[in-house]
């Protein structure tokens, strides 16, 4: 039993070492290939494009509460 003990733990550092080599290797090969940057542009637009919208709608809705029937903003202190 004594004499099992180093051989499972060898074999456990053995298996996460290739694991985490694995992963290593599968992100090099992403960079290399532009996957990451064109993956991390399209969430770079998609927040651009939610923030545009959510401004627009800002200034829609501040648009209508400054408006009045006849046309001109009414300002009251």
């Amino acid at each position: 039993m004594s004499s099992s003990i180093p051989v499972l733990l060898t074999a456990g550092v053995a298996i996460a070492s290739a694991i985490i080599g694995g992963l290593w290797l599968s992100s090099q090969r992403a960079v290399r290939s532009g996957r990451v940057e064109r993956r991390m542009q399209a969430v770079v637009d998609a927040f651009a494009e939610r923030e545009i919208a959510r401004e627009q709608a800002r200034r829609a809705a501040r648009r209508s509460q400054r408006s009045t029937p006849h046309g001109k903003n009414l300002q009251l202190n």
